[in-house]
């Protein structure tokens, strides 16, 4: 039996809904989501990256089409050895925005019992080399903090019957990465055709934020 059979015998009779829609822009992503197995969602603060990947992945995973969620971000500083603890407390002040926007797509009761069962998995990105990606959607948010070695450790982890998603922000890449940022080679991706890439504008924050850090860049 081939694998897209197996996927139409597991398809359920209903399935879960979130507490989150997507706006227009957002549902683009979804779209080029199923147009491509890479995507990149990038835009400034308060657009909805990460919730708009993470609405994906549930969706997909809600529906069966995959058997995992993967989540990963960089660790920035290179600090995560020196954390006490077993991986999953090292990283939970990294993905814990990840897991935040998990919460509130679908409680934190039902997200806390699938890192529990495995369902959802943290990879630190030190630990994702031999790794192959497999029935999974891979959210790596804060993408842009990575160099371009450590971005191609990622996505050549990819494997067959896999999404991998990238959020990241051009605005906010982080001090200690800087210039050796993956995001200018990145960004020659835009036009390939190759991988869905979607640059979100709509700030679902506070209004009043736009203009503060206009007034103040301005000066």
């Amino acid at each position: 039996m081939s694998n897209r059979e197996n996927k139409a015998k597991r398809v359920p009779k209903s399935v879960p809904k979130l507490s989150v829609s997507l706006d227009e822009q957002q549902q683009q992503v979804s779209k080029d989501f199923y147009d491509f197995d890479v995507n990149f969602i990038l835009g400034d603060f308060g657009v909805g990256k990460t919730l708009t990947a993470t609405v994906l992945a549930l969706n997909s995973y809600n529906k069966r089409e995959f058997n995992h969620i993967v989540i990963s971000r960089p660790i920035v500083k290179n600090s995560l050895g020196f954390l006490p603890g077993e991986m999953i407390l090292k990283m939970q002040p990294w993905i814990h925005p990840i897991v935040h926007n998990f919460n509130i797509c679908q409680g934190k009761d039902k997200t806390e019992k699938m890192i529990e069962d495995g369902t959802i998995e943290i990879l630190p990105i030190d630990f994702a080399k031999g790794i192959t990606y497999k029935e999974s959607v891979v959210i790596v948010d804060e993408f842009t903090d990575m160099n371009y070695v450590d971005f191609r450790t990622m996505i050549t982890r990819l494997g067959k019957d896999s999404k991998l998603i990238f959020c990241g922000s051009k605005e906010q890449i982080d001090k200690s990465i800087g210039k050796n940022s993956c995001i200018d080679r990145v960004m020659t991706l835009k036009d390939s055709g190759l991988v869905g890439f979607n640059e979100l504008t709509n700030n679902h924050r506070n209004a009043v934020l736009t203009d503060i850090i206009k007034f103040l860049e301005e000066k």
